[in-house]
């Protein structure tokens, strides 16, 4: 119910869009003097962008203006034509509540840094984004055309070591990176306490979203779809770039990520080690519909003390009708940490591939520790396609998959078949490195 209503709110203002675009008179409003003296003064606490003016070709000094002002509330109003910015910087101790049907379209011409986003925040705390019915747009595009360098990092939201943030209701599309990205801008300040809610991420360039590190995150009811130009190309991935940042209570409740060309939810944690702080991510009755892969999660593994500890949750989750495995466990060392799946489906996995299995455990030239540390608790396999339900791309050929536990039913031609996830059976997972091993099957059973 909650995509469906999300899909016909994004299509209507879509339509705003394109009418708007469509009108080529150029409008413009004046400064109202009177009322930004008495925000100035401290007379008033809230205000309306327009106040600052507003140009039709150009509204990037008005909406600065507006923000830096200092009011407690900055409104952004549907004027009947988009603001046409360039890069936006966002203040402390201030919301910013864009009207239902309030457009914010990025500058042609503009971005030419490789980081250049539509709003930015670094070291800042306290930030309202608030825009149910409003969108704010990039022109991914025009990022991989003539006068641009090359580059992934042109986000809508671009928040780094940031505190108290809280984005709802916004449409954050085409960017030439990610919806949002969440970020470090000083060593060892995480992005805390961030709330993203009702948010639909849509045709951006990298990620719908990407997390590098945050604490007391909670991302919930959001929609992050038709990802495609740079990998990973994912709905969303949790990607630390350094030992000392952190994913810590990071939670997902309710979200969509769907036909992404990337992975759905993607967990890239090689540049976390043995040192740094524990993981804590959930992802509570999320779905995952014509992705890549639908869970992929990478963990260093190798000598030493390579892998990060902590647990990664996914309960009432549902993997469907992904082009590759609906299950990608990569290089996790047995030993470190746990993976969990309790209630979770997968259906129709593997849709480009008949010969891969719906869950594969692989591993990468130079691992030397066993794989595995993953429970399944009551999940479902829904494959019309006779093969192994769990296999292992092994490319080392010295290591095994052990510590996986739990059970698996799979249903099949209206035929359910029931799996104990007992260490003798995972011996006998087939090794397939790519090849049909369904001679094995028989022994999973």
């Amino acid at each position: 119910m909650l995509h469906n209503t999300l899909e016909a709110l994004e299509m209507a203002i879509v339509n705003i869009i394109k009418a708007s675009i469509q009108d080529k008179k150029s409008i413009m409003v004046p400064k109202n003097t009177k009322e930004i003296e008495e925000i100035i003064s401290g007379k008033r606490r809230e205000a309306k962008a327009s106040w600052w003016g507003f140009n039709s070709i150009d509204s990037t000094e008005a909406l600065q203006s507006a923000i830096n002002s200092g009011a407690t509330k900055v409104i952004v109003e549907d004027m009947g034509a988009p603001w046409v910015v360039d890069k936006i910087q966002l203040i402390s101790d201030q919301e910013i509540f864009f009207e239902k049907g309030a457009l914010v379209i990025a500058k042609k011409g503009s971005f030419k840094g490789r980081g250049d986003s539509l709003f930015s925040a670094s070291l800042k705390s306290n930030i309202i984004l608030s825009g149910y019915g409003a969108i704010l747009k990039m022109h991914k595009s025009d990022y991989a055309g003539e006068g641009y360098e090359k580059a992934e990092w042109r986000h809508v939201i671009n928040i780094n070591s940031c505190s108290n943030i809280r984005i709802y209701g916004l449409t954050l599309a085409e960017s030439g990176g990610d919806g949002i990205y969440l970020g470090v801008d000083r060593a060892g300040v995480t992005n805390t306490d961030v709330h993203i809610k009702d948010v639909i991420c849509d045709s951006n360039y990298r990620q719908g979203i990407s997390v590098i590190s945050a604490k007391n995150l909670l991302i919930e009811n959001c929609v992050l779809k038709n990802t495609s130009g740079t990998a990973p190309s994912a709905g969303i991935d949790f990607e630390p770039n350094l030992p000392d940042e952190e994913l810590i209570n990071c939670i997902m409740r309710n979200c969509v990520s769907e036909n992404n060309e990337g992975d759905g939810f993607e967990f890239y944690l090689n540049n976390l080690n043995g040192k740094s702080s524990e993981l804590s991510i959930k992802l509570e009755n999320c779905r995952s519909n014509g992705d890549s892969v639908s869970i992929r999660c990478s963990v260093n593994n190798g000598a030493g003390d390579l892998a990060v500890r902590g647990i990664i949750e996914f309960l009432d989750c549902l993997l469907e009708n992904s082009r590759n495995a609906g299950i990608v466990i990569s290089n996790k060392p047995a030993k470190t940490g746990r993976i969990r799946f309790s209630n979770c489906i997968i259906s129709n996995p593997s849709l480009d591939d008949n010969k891969r299995s719906p869950i594969i455990f692989n591993t990468r030239r130079g691992s030397t520790d066993d794989i595995g540390g993953v429970d399944f608790d009551n999940c479902i396999i829904k494959d019309p396609v006779e093969r192994a339900p769990v296999d292992l791309e092994n490319w080392t050929g010295d290591v095994g998959i052990v510590g996986v536990t739990g059970s698996l039913a799979v249903d099949r031609n209206n035929v359910r078949t029931y799996y104990q996830l007992t260490s003798e059976l995972m011996k006998d997972v087939p090794n397939t490195t790519n090849d049909e091993d369904l001679e094995a099957l028989e022994g999973l059973k």
